[in-house]
């Protein structure tokens, strides 16, 4: 948010579960809408989890109820990047370019095309467990790949919070908060 909306900073609050014992999974998110809703909360509030299999399978029953209008339940926007993205398949070691838009959308994923390169390719998303509630694999990047990734971006962002340039590709970071400033209108 301080580096490609600086100006919402402060009119947007995300929950940090930095420092707590509170669970932080798609599943809690859902249960914690939920509890949102029961419990009456007026303020506009947006629900947005990852782009992948799982979040949508965790996400179904929410979508089928009938929400408050001051409730939103979003997934990451579709990105261009994941459209043909570099993909094993289950049980097999063949990469091939395949649309994990839905299948394998984590936050990850949205830290920017620069920062996803592991060796000069693209690390690679794994397709693992069918999920037939929602008709397709749950993907991600091997946990090697993605410690990698979040070390990448981690250097990114302090670079740009120490007042540098915003080099590198920031769009899946843009293209999430503006599904949820736009997520009213």
């Amino acid at each position: 948010m301080h580096v490609t909306h600086p100006h919402l900073v402060g009119f947007v609050r995300f929950i940090d579960y930095t420092g707590t014992k509170a669970r932080g999974s798609v599943g809690q998110l859902a249960t914690m809408v939920n509890a949102f809703i029961a419990a009456g909360v007026a303020n506009r509030f947006v629900a947005i989890a990852d782009n992948d299999a799982g979040a949508h399978e965790a996400f179904a029953k929410l979508k089928r109820q009938t929400l408050p209008e001051q409730c939103r339940v979003r997934h990451y926007p579709d990105l261009p990047l994941l459209a043909r993205y570099p993909t094993v398949e289950p049980a097999s070691s063949t990469v091939s370019l395949t649309d994990v838009n839905g299948a394998a959308g984590s936050l990850e994923m949205y830290l920017g095309e620069d920062v996803l390169p592991i060796d000069g390719t693209l690390a690679p998303v794994h397709l693992r467990t069918f999920i037939p509630a929602v008709q397709r694999h749950q993907g991600a990047l091997s946990a090697a790949h993605e410690d990698l990734v979040l070390k990448a971006f981690e250097e990114k962002a302090k670079a740009a919070r120490s007042g540098q340039r915003a080099i590198g590709d920031w769009s899946g970071m843009h293209a999430i908060i503006e599904d949820i400033v736009h997520a009213f209108d």
